[in-house]
């Protein structure tokens, strides 16, 4: 099962995958016609729209035609990343986020998806290096994302300052991306900051934005803010909605365990 990192940034990134394809932003590579190149941007848009709709099976089908229309098109290959990073596998998955960067080096979106999948199978060196180049374009929309992911990605090397500097770093591009608020909830409650922790989340509960995660840290905030009955009333509400969460059986084990 995917982490909650993975399912926040993979959201993300299926959009930003989409927002490329629609603008063709990649040139025509030599190789393929103009006949060919449109034969397959429209079946790589096809592919995502699936992907967007969780049916990987007709996502397969359009992304492998847009790969055969012309190999060269990196956003196909970019496409069929995602695809096979949904269904867990990840050295396929590596294999066309290479590719399409072999085609597209300095194309920030990427370098992002690749960045941020190599961090979390520990090619920390190579994937902090994709991420900062995506970071540092000024001209990328979705710097933001490339911040956080580069955030998690100094967290697991321990580096701590480095991976809240890029964390608020997007927050004050993008105040609403709730990437960046839950890994810094994360990030203040592991550092033994439970107030900052229950700032972050209190924004990322005003978005909307509730998961079995959030909700198991916020018991475990409160719990440590000696605030008994808001870390209940988190409990609760993870216990009432995501009962059969790795979060619901982890509240479990705490409680048998005293807090």
């Amino acid at each position: 099962m995917p982490s909650p990192r993975a399912r926040l940034v993979s959201v993300v990134l299926f959009g930003l995958v989409a927002a490329m394809l629609l603008a063709g932003c990649a040139g025509l590579q030599p190789g393929a016609s103009p006949d060919q190149r449109r034969a397959a941007e429209i079946n790589a848009e096809l592919g995502i729209s699936y992907l967007r709709q969780n049916d990987l099976a007709q996502a397969e089908r359009a992304l492998e035609r847009a790969v055969q229309f012309d190999p060269r098109f990196a956003m196909a290959h970019l496409g069929m990343a995602s695809l096979r990073e949904r269904q867990g596998s990840l050295d396929a998955a590596l294999k066309h986020y290479r590719k399409a960067l072999a085609l597209e080096p300095n194309d920030p979106y990427v370098q992002t998806n690749l960045g941020d999948l190599l961090c979390r199978q520990g090619e920390i060196a190579e994937g902090r290096a994709l991420l900062d180049k995506a970071a540092g374009n000024p001209s990328y929309p979705a710097r933001h994302v490339a911040m956080v992911s580069a955030g998690v990605c100094a967290l697991k090397a321990g580096e701590t300052e480095r991976a809240e500097s890029s964390m608020r770093e997007a927050l004050q591009i993008a105040p609403r991306f709730p990437d960046a608020l839950y890994e810094l909830a994360q990030l203040t409650y592991a550092d033994g900051r439970p107030f900052q922790t229950r700032a972050f989340l209190s924004r990322l509960n005003a978005l909307g934005v509730v998961t079995p995660e959030s909700l198991l840290l916020c018991y475990r905030a409160e719990m440590q803010l000696g605030n008994r009955e808001d870390a209940q009333r988190c409990a609760e509400r993870l216990m009432r909605d995501f009962t059969e969460s790795e979060a619901a059986a982890e509240l479990q084990r705490l409680e048998q365990a005293g807090g």
